[in-house]
């Protein structure tokens, strides 16, 4: 860690600039720090995403496939950007194909053109339902209190590729729930997957110098779960994600040698498992935040942008958990979404291809594109029984960062490089 003198130094040099700069840090704190290096291994790591989700695939088809990357989530933004008939989109990796869901004729003919417009293979398909109304119709069975909903006990997810909202539920209670389900529900016998929240005592690398997502966490002095990202509210207070299950009470929390605070508000319910810390430590208060802790020089890469909407996120895409407990100086591991809803799951996002830990709770996931460029994409929460396959296990699942940021009306912080 760098030392205390120099980190002083740099505060009180800021002060006069605080009051006109909110949400960046003072300058000679920017002065003071070492600028967030690249990801160099981005191609590799999408490579090896690809292939232990498919292993079908080739290496050329997985550089082929994360290479366009960017056009396509470019395709999915003009397509999405008419909420009324945007149906909903995924990716298939093993063929290439994109595929594009919208509720009119003429919607999937202007899908059909952007797609072609960016050199993107695609299909489309008219569907009867807006992605708008499966996420409404979701939440809705999430909130309810019918039969059905008593039934599902969260276990309601959508399923892009069939334009349906599903519930899972006991085998027992399948016939009456079928019976019980409105029109563009299918209703499922819950597979009672293993899971385990992914809190441990373990740790990774020291890494106090910034609050950086990825590094571990410490309750009252112990290693309990992982750094988040980081944020502000509308009073530029600064607050620090991480998974809502790790909440243990009213102690302070911690990285490396450093204190951070207390953390103020956590939810777990449905698809959503966050809390908040907030950072009362004038060591960090300062910072402009937006580092992901990655192995290279600096030990940090930018976070560049924060996903929109839920429908941003999008089966096939390579994603990138920051967190990783049970090796000290490993790499960010990666997968593939599976799906973006996972109803076996109370709802969750499913990344295919990589089993989380115990420990890795509350790390960021996000998308590293094509172009290196990363993006906010969830909270990591549970993962298959296990560690990295140790019983069996290729999955993991996390709450995405749309259904989370309106909680407690945070902006996770950004950087350009």
């Amino acid at each position: 860690m760098n030392t205390r003198p120099i980190r002083l130094l740099a505060i009180a040099a800021s002060a006069v600039l605080l009051a006109g700069v909110a949400f960046a840090a003072p300058a000679g704190a920017r002065e003071a720090k070492s600028a967030p290096a690249a990801d160099t291994g981005a191609v590799a790591a999408a490579v090896r995403a690809y292939q232990s989700s498919y292993p079908q695939m080739s290496a050329a088809a997985a550089r082929a496939a994360f290479a366009q990357q960017m056009d396509r989530k470019k395709v999915y933004e003009r397509v999405a950007a008419d909420t009324a008939t945007y149906g909903g989109a995924w990716f298939d990796p093993p063929t290439g194909l994109m595929h594009l869901s919208a509720t009119t004729p003429a919607a999937a003919s202007a899908a059909a053109k952007a797609a072609k417009d960016l050199g993107i293979r695609a299909e489309t398909h008219v569907v009867s339902r807006s992605w708008a109304q499966l996420e409404q119709q979701a939440a809705a069975l999430r909130a309810g209190t019918d039969g059905l909903a008593k039934a599902a006990k969260g276990q309601v997810g959508i399923d892009v590729k069939t334009n349906s909202v599903v519930v899972a539920v006991p085998a027992g209670t399948l016939s009456t729930a079928r019976t019980a389900a409105p029109a563009g529900v299918s209703v499922v016998a819950d597979p009672n997957i293993q899971t385990e929240a992914d809190a441990g005592c373990t740790s990774r690398l020291d890494c106090d110098w910034t609050v950086r997502a990825g590094a571990v966490l410490k309750y009252n002095g112990s290693g309990t779960c992982s750094v988040g990202f980081t944020a502000r509210n509308a009073s530029a207070q600064r607050f620090v994600y991480t998974a809502g299950h790790c909440n243990s009470g009213g102690g302070t929390w911690s990285t490396g040698a450093q204190s951070i605070g207390p953390m103020t508000n956590s939810l777990q319910s449905g698809a959503i498992d966050a809390g908040i810390i907030r950072v009362d430590n004038s060591w960090f208060q300062y910072d402009s935040g937006g580092e992901i802790y990655a192995e290279n020089a600096n030990h940090s890469v930018a976070l560049n942008y924060v996903a929109p909407t839920t429908g941003y996120l999008l089966v096939g895409e390579t994603v990138c958990l920051s967190a990783n407990f049970t090796e000290i100086n490993g790499p960010n591991y990666c997968g593939t979404i599976g799906s973006t809803s996972d109803a076996a799951v109370l709802g969750m996002v499913r990344v295919d291809g990589f089993d989380a830990c115990g420990g890795d709770s509350g790390g960021g996931w996000y998308w590293l594109s094509s172009a290196t460029y990363r993006v906010a994409y969830g909270i990591h929460s549970r993962s298959d029984t296990g560690c990295h396959g140790s019983s069996g296990g290729t999955r993991s699942w996390f709450g995405s960062i749309p259904l989370v940021t309106p909680l407690w009306g945070l902006s996770i912080e950004t950087r350009a490089s």
